[in-house]
């Protein structure tokens, strides 16, 4: 069994103890039913947003749950964010034909403090890696589009890394995507093929955009203009990227103790990719 099950179990743990979610009960004590209704106390009421209730069966929740590209994306954060630069250079640089030896930093939430107020509430990324020589966007896709709000959402990232710590000689956003999306994938992104032209900025529909994003282009435009000339994109298919696991895991020597811990994490993120739906890995005997 990989260790994304222990994943699994602890979403588990969450679904039977909400509390833990900063959510709190109200006792049928302080219910008031009548004519098939029932009310609570005002008090306990969010006035500023909706209520919850269980719409989904612990049962189901799992089927749910697999079909989310939330979800695939935390499995992927754990484990590039524990995976050596080695690595992520070979799964994700290498694809946009960027070597480098490292340090390389996985960022995730802390891109909201990271990058001052300004940024803060913009964006959340699937992925962006950093390191003294390049800054790294990655896009995972499962059923949703790709767009060119993506390109537009890395570009303001990448050059959001620079304006803190400096240009870098390698700039780059790689797509994960279904095999079956690939044909029509640049298109969706407003591009003839795996590359930004010059005039992409220009086609850019701001309105599209997040508001402060937008406000951020704008002000910046001279800085985005520089950033999406050097960015270079990419797209790999899902199976193609859990193939180059496998060949990695296939080079390991499981008498290492080094070797043994990759290839767990290995085998655990490939499992989720095997078990979720819409990346379009096939199940594999392992």
């Amino acid at each position: 069994m990989g260790w994304n099950q222990k994943y699994w179990d602890i979403l588990e743990q969450l679904y039977w103890t909400p509390s833990y979610l900063g959510l709190g009960s109200i006792s049928q004590k302080e219910w008031i039913e009548r004519d098939g209704l029932v009310c609570v106390p005002s008090a306990f009421v969010n006035r500023a947003g909706p209520l919850y209730r269980r719409d989904v069966s612990s049962d189901q929740i799992v089927e749910k749950l697999l079909r989310q590209e939330e979800i695939l994306n935390h499995v992927f954060d754990l484990t590039f964010g524990i995976a050596g630069d080695a690595i992520i250079e070979r799964l994700l640089l290498q694809p946009l034909g960027f070597s480098d030896a490292g340090s390389i930093e996985s960022i995730g939430r802390e891109i909201h403090t990271r990058y001052g107020s300004d940024a803060a509430g913009v964006t959340q990324q699937d992925g962006l890696f950093v390191s003294d020589k390049s800054v790294v966007g990655v896009e995972l896709k499962l059923g949703a589009r790709s767009s060119p709000k993506q390109i537009a959402k890395y570009a303001a990232l990448l050059a959001w890394e620079e304006q803190r710590s400096g240009d870098r000689e390698q700039l780059g956003l790689l797509f994960v995507i279904p095999e079956a999306a690939m044909a029509r994938h640049w298109e969706k992104c407003g591009l003839e093929g795996a590359h930004i032209d010059a005039a992409f900025l220009e086609r850019l529909d701001l309105q599209t955009l997040n508001l402060k994003l937008a406000k951020y282009i704008s002000a910046e435009r001279g800085r985005i203009a520089s950033v999406l000339d050097r960015m270079v994109v990419g797209a790999v298919s899902w199976t193609t990227f859990y193939d180059e696991v496998l060949a990695i895991e296939a080079q390991l020597d499981r008498d290492r103790v080094g070797d043994q811990t990759l290839s767990r994490l290995l085998q655990g993120f490939g499992n989720q990719l095997e078990r979720h739906k819409g990346t379009g890995v096939p199940l594999r005997s392992r």
